[in-house]
């Protein structure tokens, strides 16, 4: 499992406002959660899955808001006495969930199970939200099974993760799945400038995102971690007028570390160059989507110039192609290799 990045809930605070009037995009999503309220029909156990920052903790914490906040509750969930939330970056030990530990959770003044089994406080439920689930050990999953098939009354369970088959499939099949899509770069934009003030930098950050509010906040305060994005942006693309040596050459990054940091960097990679394809066909295309600055349009403009229409959209299904095969724990080293070997434009017969 790649290392994780915690952008935490700063999108949330930053707007001041709580529920689901303070995620941006998900509005599927959000509308299917209201109705269930509105019914009576919520799920005893959610499973929201989605890329690393697209807002999975936010949609959750948003729902427990929307259960645990108002007229005679505590201000805010963390001291609320129904709200249980873990979304460190450590892995999740059984004593975490068991309803008797054979030690004391070390975060959590009960553990997940012990916390359900109780009637709610002072709401009218307990909620509880495991980020990130896939953090928990194999042993924390059979144990935290039997919550899921027989759950307590008056409970919500919320658990989120980029990697579901990182998961037990007897686990996820008792939880509904919710999958969040990336939020679009003309939302994520607007977002950016009214929310954030970034009125000079929400064209390019809307664009680097990829669709990931929780990226987007994190490089408005880590020149580096948008420095990165940046260079995928300008290697990346240069490499469909390289010779053979030159890409076998720069391939090589895909295959240092661990198996795990392998994956994490082929696919930050693959995430921008299929960006970069994707905009180039709408601007070929003469179609224009994404808020994009003038500068990466004249970027991007110039690019396809020497980039046939048929290879542009053979290059974009070839990326889309290659993250599948990582994600299916192909080799990222060989598998980026054939991908950017094959981006080469063909040279005139």
């Amino acid at each position: 499992m790649p290392p994780r990045k915690n952008p935490g809930t700063a999108t949330a605070q930053r707007t001041g406002s709580t529920g689901f009037a303070s995620v941006v995009g998900h509005a599927h999503t959000i509308a299917a959660l209201q109705g269930q309220r509105r019914l009576g029909r919520l799920a005893h156990a959610y499973c929201l899955i989605g890329e690393e920052g697209v807002g999975k903790t936010s949609v959750a914490r948003a729902l427990a808001e929307e259960l645990l906040l108002g007229p005679g509750q505590p201000p805010r969930l963390e001291v609320h006495p129904d709200f249980w939330i873990d979304d460190r970056d450590e892995a999740i030990s059984i004593d975490e969930i068991r309803f008797k530990p054979e030690r004391v959770a070390e975060i959590h003044d009960q553990s997940l199970q012990q916390f359900l089994s109780l009637k709610p406080f002072v709401a009218s439920a307990r909620v509880a939200i495991l980020a990130n689930a896939e953090r928990m050990t194999e042993a924390a999953q059979n144990c935290l099974l039997k919550t899921l098939e027989e759950p307590p009354p008056n409970t919500v369970l919320v658990l989120t993760t980029a990697y579901p088959d990182h998961l037990l499939a007897t686990c996820l099949s008792r939880c509904q799945l919710l999958q969040l899509a990336p939020v679009p770069a003309a939302t994520l934009g607007t977002w950016l400038q009214t929310t954030w003030h970034a009125k000079e930098r929400a064209p390019d950050l809307a664009a680097l995102a990829h669709g990931r509010p929780g990226w987007a906040v994190r490089a408005l305060s880590d020149p580096a971690q948008l420095a990165a994005a940046e260079r995928w942006e300008a290697e990346l693309p240069a490499l469909a007028f390289a010779d053979v040596d030159t890409i076998l050459g720069y391939a090589v990054r895909f295959g240092q570390g661990p198996a795990a940091d392998q994956r994490l960097v082929a696919g930050e990679a693959l995430r921008a160059l299929s960006a970069w394809l994707r905009d180039a066909v709408l601007v070929q295309a003469g179609l224009v989507e994404t808020p994009v600055s003038p500068s990466r349009r004249r970027a991007l403009a110039h690019w396809v110039s020497g980039v046939p229409a048929a290879h542009l959209r053979a290059s974009l299904a070839g990326a889309q192609r290659t993250q599948l095969l990582i994600d299916e724990n192909v080799n990222p080293r060989l598998a980026m290799e054939v991908l950017l070997l094959d981006l080469r434009v063909p040279l005139p017969a």
